[in-house]
């Protein structure tokens, strides 16, 4: 290799070092009036994607992509498929393996607990209550999947701490919940944003800077006019 193609390499992986951390995480979800629903789960790291694929035309022909690596969902799909009340359970990829879509029906909330603590297990190994009806209002409590998640990011990082934090910037986590009636009143931690496409649906999105100050940023609460 040429002290020229050694060099362009160097710099690709200095560069893959900062946008190793450029991840999205959404979870939609849909309710039925009976209590049932669908789930999506994705994780994207498609801006990673084109880097790769350059990195992988200086290595001499070896490919240097693997798509998820540790984050794939496959074999977490295969055990949602056990799972009581939970069916259609689907991986779909995009972006050459570089994002990855798992959906489900869940029968009730405990289904759907049960697939989330599949999904988002912590360092705890307790088996975490995502989701509850308080009445008419959907609750939401978070474990420490996605501080936990955020540190691990962070702390293969060099440099001081404004370094740090513009990277837990540049990870987004999103949600998207539609329900069969309309919203009413949401609930939502300081520094989540908020859109509401219709009267039926919310969508909520913030970064891991927020998640790493204060990890129940992703509680929440959104009752529903019943």
């Amino acid at each position: 290799m040429s002290m020229t193609r050694l060099r362009a390499l160097f710099a690709l992986v200095a560069a893959a070092a900062l946008l190793s951390s450029c991840l999205t995480i959404e979870e939609n979800y849909t309710f039925k009036k009976d209590g049932s629903g669908t789930m999506e789960y994705v994780i994207d790291l498609s801006a990673f994607a084109d880097l790769m694929k350059s990195m992988e035309g200086l290595s001499d022909g070896k490919s240097s992509t693997d798509g998820m690596g540790e984050m794939d969902m496959k074999e977490e799909s295969a055990r949602l498929k056990a799972i009581k009340g939970i069916s259609k359970v689907k991986v779909k990829e995009e972006k050459d393996g570089f994002v990855q879509r798992l959906s489900f029906r869940f029968a009730d909330i405990n289904a759907l607990n049960e697939a989330l603590n599949v999904l988002m297990p912590d360092s705890t190994g307790q088996q975490q209550g995502f989701f509850n009806w308080e009445g008419n209002t959907l609750v939401r409590h978070t474990n420490r999947f996605a501080e936990e998640l955020g540190g691990d990011m962070a702390s293969g990082e060099e440099g001081d701490s404004t370094d740090v934090s513009g990277i837990l910037k540049t990870m987004q986590y999103k949600f998207s919940y539609t329900f069969a009636e309309d919203i009413g009143e949401v609930g939502i931690a300081e520094g989540v944003l908020r859109e509401d496409p219709s009267a039926r649906q919310v969508k909520l999105s913030t970064d891991w800077s927020v998640i790493m100050k204060d990890p129940q940023a992703l509680d929440m609460r959104i009752a529903v006019k019943k």
